[in-house]
């Protein structure tokens, strides 16, 4: 029963970098048969990640339920249905980012929540060294 409607890719998170995709595909196709695998190594403080395509969305489920949270190479990996990029937009109409700088030292995080308050919530603030949320 599996159509082009069932996602049968993956997201696999949270990676060692010496993770190759020659090593998912191993593991992965262990559950079922894999049509690809791409690896995103970006040259950040981010850890890689990588995509995972099945042949077949029950294959996918498998995977996704076995692989959670399961250790490679020493870390836990994050696995989760990929979702396309139109998907993953949140809706930012009602959010916005403020930056204030040169603020004096006497001026707290508090003033700046309330001197922005009136314009809508306020989700988090940060100054140079702290952060609070609201």
């Amino acid at each position: 029963m599996d159509d082009d409607s069932h996602p049968k890719t993956l997201y696999v998170g949270n990676l060692s970098r010496d993770v190759t995709e020659i090593l998912i595909l191993q593991l992965f196709t262990q559950i079922g048969p894999c049509k690809s695998c791409k690896m995103i190594t970006e040259h950040t403080s981010n850890d890689p990640y990588c995509f995972v395509e099945f042949f077949e969305h029950r294959d996918a489920a498998a995977a996704l339920a076995a692989m959670n949270g399961r250790k490679i190479l020493g870390k836990e990996v994050k696995v989760n249905w990929a979702t396309t990029p139109s998907s993953q937009k949140k809706d930012t109409s009602n959010h916005f980012h403020v930056f204030v700088g040169d603020l004096s030292p006497e001026i707290t995080t508090e003033d700046v929540k309330a001197a922005f308050a009136p314009f809508g919530k306020i989700s988090n603030a940060h100054r140079i060294g702290q952060e609070l949320e609201g």
